[in-house]
């Protein structure tokens, strides 16, 4: 089953659920539309589905949750055609309205499948971070003997310079962990009206511990945090205060204290982490909220050319003088982020095919039918594919900045 039609079906089980919790609470309007939410995710599933057999029956079900939505809103659904197939939380009878509907379709469109593939492997230069990491989140995660408290670290801060892998680490981390992956960036819960953008994040975090009722852990990821929680001043508006608040209280654990009690060691948690690339302008608030705090530094030399190797070797790129050109590179290189390499690396390649597939551009003006069949050549990759591009090229990251980092982690 793809990762996709696998979160497709949880909520579609979800809405299902929650259209029984409101037919037994009385509220056949609100279980209308609970059904007509679970018709549109069994029509999803019915066209990523792989089997014809099984897609046609997920069309039948689309039907059926379409005619108990309208038998719903007229008040001819029998309830006993409505059973849950699991316990309602209590928390869902109390958000049962249209707008908290909305809100958690499109929280549920950060869910990203993509980076269940991200392996440690693949991440350059972190191999000391991303250890600490694991250790922290399993700390977090793992059952303590009885009558032993152990509190786990359940938000950590990325924060350094941009470029370097931290959505990658947090990628990592959901993969290992088989866990639901929400990747949010600030731009998609901030709103400019009063009230909503803490309402996001309230269904945020809520349906993220939906997930994590089945048995694994949800990971919240919210990259460019300093958008969100920036240091509060005089000026200050009434809806940037409002969702601050919204996430202090979500960070604290306050509104889902001692859920977590019975879900050690079956990884029923919701862990969270945050990206930020200017940490000296968050709230101090929200700061302390982060019990360990992880420097994602510039690559040094060893990385720098473990990065090389990743968007060649690893990706099957032929390279003339193997350890020798890897490692002039990564000397080459000093100052400059993985994503700066990665860039590198790209063109370098663009421009190696551009010499060895000179007859691209005739197969296109002849179809795209002559070009299904065209294999493109590769020669090795030389010294002098590179050094023009890394000749007085600027990093990104001056070094004024990367010593600011340094100076403010010390004394974070």
């Amino acid at each position: 089953m793809e990762p996709g039609e696998e979160a497709l079906r949880k909520a579609l089980d979800r809405m299902l659920t929650e259209a029984a919790a409101r037919v037994s609470a009385g509220k056949p309007l609100d279980a209308s539309r609970s059904y007509a939410r679970a018709a549109q995710f069994a029509e999803q599933v019915a066209e990523i589905g792989a089997d014809d057999g099984e897609s046609e029956a997920m069309r039948m079900r689309a039907v059926e949750y379409r005619s108990r939505s309208l038998a719903m809103a007229k008040g001819r659904l029998d309830p006993k055609r409505c059973r849950p197939n699991e316990n309602a939380a209590a928390e869902d009878m109390a958000y049962s309205d249209a707008d908290s509907d909305a809100l958690e379709q499109q929280i549920l469109m950060l869910i990203e499948d993509g980076r269940r593939d991200v392996q440690w492997d693949r991440i350059g230069g972190l191999d000391e971070l991303g250890r600490e990491l694991k250790f922290h989140y399993g700390l977090a995660l793992a059952r303590r003997p009885d009558g032993v408290e152990i509190e786990g670290w359940n938000n950590v801060m990325l924060y350094g310079p941009p470029g370097n892998g931290k959505t990658l680490l947090a990628g990592a981390v959901a993969h290992n962990l088989g866990a639901t992956f929400f990747n949010v960036k600030a731009s998609q819960i901030v709103s400019k009206w009063v009230g909503e953008s803490g309402r996001l994040i309230a269904s945020l975090y809520r349906l993220a511990r939906k997930f994590s009722l089945e048995g694994t852990p949800s990971i919240i990821f919210i990259d460019e945090f300093d958008a969100l929680c920036q240091e509060r001043g005089q000026e200050t508006q009434l809806h940037h205060r409002q969702m601050l608040a919204s996430i202090l209280s979500e960070l604290d654990g306050f509104t889902h204290k001692g859920r977590d009690e019975g879900a050690q060691g079956s990884g029923g948690r919701v862990l969270t982490l945050c990206a930020t690339n200017r940490p000296w302008d968050l709230d101090v608030a929200a700061l302390s909220r982060f019990e360990r705090r992880m420097f994602i530094p510039l690559p040094g030399l060893a990385a720098r050319e473990s990065i090389f190797r990743i968007h060649l070797e690893r990706k099957g790129i032929p390279v003339e003088a193997g350890d020798s050109l890897y490692a002039l590179l990564a000397a080459r290189s000093q100052g400059l982020s993985g994503r700066e390499i990665a860039r590198i690396c790209k063109e370098a390649v663009a421009c190696m095919l551009a010499g060895t597939n000179a007859g691209i551009p005739a197969l296109v003006d002849g179809g795209a039918e002559g070009l299904r069949g065209y294999i493109l050549k590769l020669r090795p990759m030389t010294t002098d594919d590179f050094l023009p591009l890394l000749e007085n090229l600027a990093p990104d990251t001056a070094e004024a900045e990367a010593e600011r980092y340094r100076r403010w982690g010390a004394h974070a």
